[in-house]
């Protein structure tokens, strides 16, 4: 599916990832660290898995090539975002097992891909991203 909508709402889900991601760990509610450590990693694992899945909807061709290439812009955006947090001072941290969690999450993505996108056909009719169609076309074929 390839539409200005679902770009838009990619590049909103990257900006919504770094600006998370880089704000003061003082605005945050205050967990229990085990449970903290939990939440922490399942929100870093779904983000990533969201932003492959996104950005893979703008792909021309699902091939294996793009989604290499996704899954390494993923990873490393992923590892960018831990160094700006050491280097920022703005009392987040370096976790390698952010790191690692974004990148399960990219990985869940790319593997996940094939099939969220054979379901996509039952779920465009409901997407508020869903591209116009010509009349006398199908759009759900």
């Amino acid at each position: 599916m390839k539409s200005k909508g679902v770009r838009i709402f990619a590049t909103i889900w990257t900006i919504f990832i770094v600006s998370s991601c880089l704000l003061p760990s003082s605005i945050f509610k205050t967990f229990s660290s085990m449970s903290l450590f939990q939440l922490d990693k399942i929100i870093h694992i779904l983000l990533y898995f969201v932003f492959v899945q996104l950005w893979a909807l703008n792909l021309k061709k699902e091939e294996q090539k793009n989604k290499i290439i996704i899954l390494l812009i993923g990873i490393g955006y992923g590892v960018i975002i831990e160094y700006l947090q050491i280097t920022m001072n703005m009392g987040r941290n370096f976790e390698i097992g952010d790191m690692i969690a974004n990148t399960i999450g990219c990985i869940l993505g790319v593997v996940l891909l094939t099939i969220t996108q054979n379901l996509l056909p039952l779920l465009k009719k409901y997407l508020p991203f869903r591209p116009k169609c010509n009349k006398g076309t199908n759009f759900l074929r």
